[in-house]
């Protein structure tokens, strides 16, 4: 993301920058990439658990034997 020209810095007495303020819609833009980014590494780290490769294992057999039914129906059953 490039540097906004609506950025505005809080300095301290020697000058040295200690805070930002950005338009609200540049933040919301980052929060949005944060999340993103923790998606992907939660996503990433659970596809390496073993017990989450047992459970897609044990998914995709269970759609091979026909033991699955379309969500609408499971759905319709609540």
């Amino acid at each position: 993301m490039a540097p906004s020209a609506n950025e505005q810095y809080i300095v301290d007495e020697k000058g040295n920058p200690t805070a930002v303020i950005l338009p609200i819609k540049d933040y919301k833009k980052i929060l949005l990439l944060l999340e993103e980014v923790e998606d992907h590494k939660e996503t990433k780290l659970l596809s390496q658990s073993a017990e989450f490769k047992k459970l897609v294992k044990r998914g995709l057999e269970d759609i091979r034997a026909g033991r699955i039914k379309p969500w609408k129906e499971v759905w319709d059953e609540l």
